[in-house]
């Protein structure tokens, strides 16, 4: 029995299979918990024997017990705002879409705008994404906005008329409106910076938040609203702690408002918004920002935290904005991109956050964009050798040079098996079969000695943290469509990825991540043993406990 005190536990967990996600993987039966805090893991016979008059006991029934979900990237206040609308993920047809549209729109008020997403176009059967014609059957009364993963968005016509938008509207620059090719009119999908003229119009959080219209943000009392909207939900999947990528000061602030109010129900990373997180940016203002800051990287407590500063390159491979050196399947040449920052500058910037304190994470889809990013960190880490958490976030095809220099110098990488849930089902048209079984290849990063954090990216995926599980053990799409064998991994190292490895990018592993004595007491039950399931019932896994500083907050 591993011991950290002895004293009467407030609560026992016991006749389970404990994962403690230790550094041998050790499985036991049972944990005591005193206040916020793990004191022992052992066997039922130790454990249960150290209980008081006072200590609460709960019977396992052999299921998993495993350390809280730690979601290394997460938009969660957007994610709010997407619960507050319809969420689109899992919807299987357009036909079934419409039909969760209308049911929503029911309840509203004529002219209310409905904004959701987020969708890919290879969840649906009809293997399109929902054009103005789709929403308007659904909606004919109430202006539409659904978001795709990334970069586009579908509208009704209520929303183009709104925005002034026609077959003479001119494209905006780094954005295309998409137009029937016999009649020019707009099919209701915009991309790129096209989506910011249907954002300039709305009212509410979308239409002024500066990652969408960049004019301004929403209240830090809608902030809080929607945040705490997030997380009631996040409860459900034993989700104890989040990474939020590009925060303003107004997100910050209602995480503190939050917490003051001990409202918060999950331990927060927050990363700073820097250099090509938004669409719009003032490259004055993000000059200034490390100084204005006044602190760096680790800055915080155990509720609160600042990690990283959040950076991006490229766009999305879907989307066909990702910075790569090879053609997609079917083309010949490669496509023009804009780019999210001015490559020029990446070093500079890279080398100025390492040497003032602040780690990096950087939004990188392509291997040029990941080769860019990895080298600038090397040499910044090279030139200045302090102890680091810079990590390149989703990271999609790095090269073995890539994979060498990470393992060196100990960049780590942010990845998300949800994208292989979300989106493997549509790469046959994109990727051939060679680059599909290397897309987001776990294995390799594990064998060059990386280490990886397995993340939703919600909104711009689900946020089922098994579901992106499931997907990095078994490589499959939602509808089967499979990348291959060789970058499979194993339920354990999936498991460890989300747990404990999220905590070891913000440099928290020393209190959280594992069960272990002395770290806190943020754990799940599942409803299932994950040493005997089916890799295929994986994406079925349930929560029926969500332990959070050693109180139940969530019971299924």
């Amino acid at each position: 029995m591993l011991m950290k005190r002895n004293e009467s536990p407030d609560l026992i967990l016991y006749n389970g299979t404990v994962h403690t996600v230790n550094e041998k993987d050790d499985i036991c039966q049972a944990v005591a918990v005193a206040g916020n805090q793990i004191i022992a893991v052992g066997d039922d016979e130790d454990i249960c024997a150290m209980a008081g008059c006072h200590t609460k006991k709960i019977d396992l029934q052999g299921k998993s017990l495993i350390p809280g979900i730690n979601d290394g990237h997460n938009h969660i206040w957007e994610a709010g705002l997407m619960y507050d609308g319809i969420v689109v993920f899992g919807i299987s047809s357009i036909e079934e879409l419409k039909v969760r549209i209308a049911e929503r729109t029911a309840s509203m008020e004529k002219g209310q705008w409905l904004q959701g997403g987020s969708y890919i176009e290879s969840q649906f059967s009809e293997n399109r994404g929902p054009n103005r014609y789709d929403l308007d059957e659904a909606s004919p009364n109430h202006p539409v906005v659904i978001e795709r993963i990334f970069g586009a968005s579908s509208v009704n016509s209520l929303a183009l008329e709104a925005a002034g938008i026609t077959k003479d509207t001119p494209d905006p620059e780094k954005g295309e409106i998409d137009r029937d090719p016999e009649t020019g009119e707009p099919t209701g999908i915009l991309r790129g910076n096209a989506v910011l003229l249907v954002r300039n119009v709305m009212p509410g959080p979308f239409g002024s938040d500066e990652f969408g219209a960049g004019k301004g943000e929403p209240s830090v009392e809608l902030m809080e609203k929607s945040i705490a909207l997030a997380l009631e939900e996040y409860k459900k999947y034993g989700i104890t702690s989040v990474t939020e990528p590009g925060v303003s000061a107004t997100v910050c602030k209602a995480y503190h408002n939050l917490r003051k109010r001990d409202a918060l129900t999950c331990r927060i990373a927050l990363m700073p918004n820097w250099y090509g997180f938004t669409l719009n940016q003032d490259e004055e203002v993000l000059s200034k920002l490390i100084d204005n800051y006044h602190f760096s990287s680790g800055y915080g407590d155990r509720w609160i935290r600042y990690t990283a500063l959040k950076m991006a390159i490229d766009g999305g491979l879907t989307s066909g904005t990702a910075l790569k050196s090879w053609p997609y399947k079917g083309e010949t040449e490669l496509r023009k991109l804009t780019l999210r920052l001015d490559l020029d500058k990446l070093d500079d910037y890279i080398k100025t956050a390492h040497d003032s304190g602040w780690d990096v994470g950087i939004h990188v889809m392509g291997d040029i964009a990941i080769e860019k990013a990895v080298d600038a960190m090397y040499k910044a880490i090279k030139a200045n050798p302090r102890p680091h958490k810079h990590y390149i976030i989703h990271a999609y095809y790095p090269t073995a040079e890539t994979l060498a220099k990470m393992g060196e110098v100990g960049i780590m990488a942010s990845v998300q098996g949800s994208f292989i849930y979300g989106e493997a089902d549509g790469y046959d048209a994109i990727l051939t079969r060679e680059k599909q079984e290397n897309f987001l290849p776990l294995k390799s990063y594990q064998e060059a000695g990386v280490i990886c954090a397995l993340s939703t990216d919600m909104p711009c995926a689900d946020v089922n943290p098994f579901w992106s599980m499931y997907a990095a053990v078994t490589r499959k799409g939602m509808r089967g469509h499979c990348l291959g064998e060789k970058e499979k991994i194993t339920i354990p190292q999936a498991l460890r990825m989300m747990t404990l490895n999220g905590a070891v990018q913000n440099g928290e592993d020393s209190y959280k991540g594992s069960i272990e004595p002395g770290k806190v007491a943020d754990l799940a039950v599942l409803n299932v043993n994950l040493t005997d399931l089916p890799v295929e019932e994986i994406k079925h896994i349930q929560v029926e406990k969500t332990i959070l500083d050693g109180k139940i907050i969530y019971e299924r």
